[in-house]
């Protein structure tokens, strides 16, 4: 009884949903860009394991319409975290977010609910996936599906983190028929990547990361400027996945806000935007206002300027930081909410953003960034 109960009140979320819808699934031109990402990797935002499958349902769509009520008009939600999968995946396993065992089917597809949740309350939904990490330390146990298990050849080890390389051949059509999979069986609007490429620290330090791959085809070229032929030809690949599948469907990166910093990864936006292969760039620009070194966060907004080109930017926002007590030394100023009405007034300025994205979904639908954001920073 209890669960049909509860299976009326999704149902019934959901009708409530539809009836709210404010837009069309894609944003008109002159529409800010406001995103936030859900980040499921160890349940961060949703879901817990120990919750009935019933209940995570309920929870995914409160979030999705807790967004919308804010003001949101787009959601990234993380279906792929550790080559594992939110999404019924024939190349990947399922996630052991939803019931505590990798592989254990939960029953239910997380994805094909969160864009039926998002696209009724008038949301884009762009599918978030971390392009080569493999797991987030190399002692958690993974099923016989997992790429650990059945590619080991595939996967590197940097300081107890396992990534897949990017300079295998067979790595990049794996994470090809991924994008294709996502964009091919479900009505997402776009398919958006972060910061997860080649670990940092590997261009200092390479020891215990095999240089097989390098030896095979880096055809004479410096080993630096091979790894970023590879970044860029992993990007390159899921742009190209992407658009052959769907004509309609976006493709976004969301790379680290200081160029620097991404650089450190062998990945250099300005060869996506030069070569044609990115909708849109979201830096993660995680920093505040009149720090008074490299990283203040009006010198790397500015810096985006250089490196856009006309593609849209819209700027990663560092919700975390206020709800989460980051609040020491430089990062001072977000003891304050007022420090990203201070942002966004420098966002809004700036001709070449288009909008913004907050990290995460969990810390702006509490009570006071809730009220905060409805009140001073988004027009209702």
């Amino acid at each position: 009884m209890k669960t049909k109960l509860l299976f009326f009140f999704l149902m019934l979320g959901l009708m409530n949903a539809r009836l709210s819808a404010q837009s069309e699934n894609l944003l008109p031109r002159n529409e800010e860009f406001r995103g936030a990402w859900l980040a499921t990797v160890a349940g961060l935002d949703w879901p817990d394991a120990d919750e009935p499958a019933i209940i995570q349902q309920i929870h995914l769509i409160e979030q999705i319409k807790g967004l919308r009520e804010l003001g949101c008009n787009t959601v990234i939600f993380q279906v792929v975290s550790n080559m594992d999968a939110l999404y019924r995946s024939d190349y990947l396993p399922w996630s052991a977010v939803l019931t505590g065992t990798e592989g254990q089917d939960p029953y239910y597809d997380p994805l094909a609910l969160a864009v039926q949740a998002a696209h009724d309350c008038g949301m884009q939904i762009h599918a978030w996936i971390n392009p080569l990490r493999v797991s987030r330390d190399d002692v958690t146990p993974h099923c016989d599906m997992h790429v650990s298990k059945s590619h080991p050849e595939w996967v590197q080890t940097y300081q107890n983190k396992l990534f897949l390389d990017a300079g295998n051949p067979e790595v990049v059509e794996f994470l090809r028929s991924i994008a294709c999979e996502i964009v091919g069986r479900y009505d997402v609007d776009g398919l958006h990547i972060d910061d997860y490429f080649y670990p940092d620290g590997l261009q200092k330090d390479g020891r215990g990361w095999r240089n097989d791959m390098y030896e095979r085809y880096g055809k004479g070229k410096k080993l630096d400027d091979w790894r970023f032929g590879t970044i860029n030809n992993v990007v390159r690949t899921l742009y190209d996945a992407t658009h052959e599948t769907r004509k309609d469907v976006v493709f976004g990166v969301s790379p680290s806000g200081r160029l620097a910093n991404t650089c450190r990864l062998y990945a250099d936006p300005r060869m996506w935007v030069s070569g044609g292969y990115v909708d849109y760039l979201a830096p993660q620009i995680y920093w505040a206002i009149g720090r008074g070194d490299a990283a203040a966060f009006e010198q790397v907004l500015e810096s985006w300027r250089f490196v856009s080109k006309g593609v849209p930017v819209y700027v990663g926002l560092a919700a975390y930081k206020y709800a989460q007590g980051y609040t020491k030394g430089l990062d001072a100023p977000y003891l304050s909410l007022g420090e990203f009405k201070k942002e966004l007034d420098l966002c809004r300025a700036a001709w070449y953003i288009k909008g913004h994205i907050w990290f995460r979904t969990k810390d702006v639908l509490q009570d006071d960034f809730r009220s905060y954001i409805l009140s001073e920073l988004y027009e209702q």
